[in-house]
């Protein structure tokens, strides 16, 4: 899935879990490739994408460390259905992130797809 090109390059939008897990596997080793997990502390320990990032975004630093994150890297940015998922990646636009997608429908879809979680 591709975003239409813009003038800046930079590239947003909502892909399917199937389709991301296929991205993180052929990109397994490579570090420009970043799973966010955007949900609370608590649903991140019942289960999260494999090497996901915890970053809750109902943190009141959550826009202090997106400062703080390469936005020159490839995030795949998910929360429990679609909501904090599609606003994580609305405010990394905002903050010149060069790309980053929503997980269509969270880890909620990612487990009804019966894709890999770990705890």
């Amino acid at each position: 899935m591709s975003a239409p090109e813009k003038s800046s390059k930079n590239e947003f939008g909502e892909i399917e879990p199937k389709e991301v897990f296929n991205i993180l596997e052929k990109n397994r080793d490579n570090p420009d490739f970043v799973v966010l997990d955007v949900r609370t502390p608590e649903e991140y320990d019942e289960g999260h994408i494999e090497n996901a990032h915890l970053l809750n975004i109902r943190s009141k630093d959550f826009e202090d460390e997106l400062e703080r994150m390469d936005k020159n890297k490839k995030y795949f940015v998910y929360g429990k259905a679609e909501h904090k998922g599609s606003k994580a990646v609305e405010l990394m636009e905002e903050h010149g992130y060069a790309e980053a997608h929503n997980v269509a429908g969270g880890i909620d879809k990612w487990r009804l797809k019966r894709l890999p979680v770990e705890k």
